[in-house]
């Protein structure tokens, strides 16, 4: 019985300190860069499968809030970005922001060497943001053959896009950052439950 006691603890242990590497490399990419990246997406996300921290009686949106430093719909987030995209997608969009729906209409045109547009590849950094920006016109300005709710969703997306934008301008302003982390983790719940209420739609209707 002891020897399973201290077989036991000994497990729990283990955990306890993997749960604090993948934590401590998360918080040391976030003093790196004061953004998310692929390899801290990556971390988010052994945290959460791994579920070490369900031993410190936390559900995972505690763990976020209260270790992390993060919201558990920003952490959803950014693992489901990793899961479906990769990590180009965090690197496209350090360059310029990008909503998930606009960054599916051209994934298939970014690869490691960078965007690929019209045969030309540019290079993902922000040195070309204005180049990748001017991609991303050109590429939507092709013909297309959508019309109603198509040609609605495409309008939806660029004002998505837009809001985005203007998010990161506020961001400059470092007396403005908290109110505006309110509002965009107010407006993710909301966004977030929206999409788990069409996809819950959606199932029954299959």
């Amino acid at each position: 019985m002891s020897q399973e006691k201290d077989s036991q603890n000994s497990q729990n242990k283990e955990a306890l300190m993997n749960l604090g590497a993948w934590l401590g490399r998360h918080q040391a990419f976030g003093l790196i860069a004061n953004r998310c990246s692929a390899a801290d997406a990556e971390c988010l996300k052994a945290i959460r499968d791994g579920g070490e921290y369900k031993q410190l009686g936390l559900t995972w949106e505690q763990f976020c809030g209260k270790h992390a430093g993060v919201s558990r719909v920003y952490a959803d987030r950014q693992i489901h970005c990793l899961e479906e995209f990769g990590g180009n997608y965090f690197r496209f969009a350090d360059v310029m922001p990008i909503s998930q729906a606009t960054y599916r209409l051209i994934a298939g045109a970014v690869s490691d060497q960078g965007l690929e547009c019209n045969g030309e590849r540019i290079p993902l950094v922000r040195e070309n943001r204005g180049k990748v920006a001017a991609a991303i016109e050109a590429m939507r300005a092709k013909p297309q053959t959508k019309t109603g709710a198509g040609a609605e969703m495409g309008s939806f997306r660029k004002r998505l896009d837009v809001l985005l934008a203007e998010a990161h301008g506020i961001a400059n302003h470092a007396g403005r950052r908290l109110e505006l982390i309110g509002v965009l983790e107010e407006g993710g719940e909301s966004l977030h439950r929206l999409a788990l209420a069409l996809r819950e739609k959606t199932l029954v209707l299959r």
